[in-house]
């Protein structure tokens, strides 16, 4: 005995039927939209190359194993920092708009940015990182001036390139949904009132 045919029909979300109040919705969900770091993130990259280097620099004072242990503990919690993701409406601070710029960075694939802008913040980066390492391989050779140049460099590299990422985000606020999603007030005023 044959059995009927059934026609299996797969319930999308709301979103993906058109409906008007989850379209904002739809668009977030795209490939590679990802959640910019949160102000706490932006900090925390702040104290890492100095924090970094303490700890390595730490092995004249504790031995050389404690000083691993202690520079895998700092990485690691540095790297938890970093981690959190988090979308608050609203005006954004400085550190918040640094971590909304670089989310646009690394969606410049995903959502075009400006050509030149892409050139510097990638150029910051690489000299970022080049400063970073001379000063962790000042702290393993236990050298001052490799670690005080790096940190120089990696320091004024970094602090231009926060500038640049927020200069960023100023610009493509409002080149996505997702983006002004991130920016925008909340429309309702429930909180505090309950019956």
């Amino acid at each position: 005995m044959q059995t009927p045919e059934r026609q299996f029909h797969l319930v999308q979300p709301a979103h993906h039927r058109g409906h008007p109040a989850n379209s904002v919705l739809g668009n977030l969900r795209t490939t590679g939209s990802g959640k910019p770091a949160s102000a706490r993130a932006t900090y925390a990259k702040i104290l890492s190359p100095a924090l970094l280097s303490l700890a390595i620099w730490s092995h004249i004072w504790v031995g050389i194993p404690a000083a691993f242990a202690l520079t895998i503990l700092s990485l690691a919690g540095l790297l938890v920092l970093q981690r959190q993701r988090t979308v608050e409406p609203g005006k954004p601070s400085w550190a918040r708009a640094v971590g909304y710029g670089e989310r646009i960075w690394l969606n410049r694939l995903h959502t075009p940015i400006p050509d030149k802008l892409s050139a510097r913040i990638t150029t910051l980066f690489f000299v970022y990182w080049l400063g970073a390492v001379i000063a962790y391989s000042g702290g393993v050779t236990t050298s001052p001036v490799l670690t005080g140049t790096g940190l120089v460099v990696a320091y004024s590299a970094q602090l231009v390139c926060f500038q640049k990422l927020a200069v960023l985000f100023e610009q493509m606020k409002n080149k996505s949904p997702l983006y002004q999603f991130w920016s925008s007030a909340p429309d309702n005023d429930n909180t505090g009132r309950h019956a």
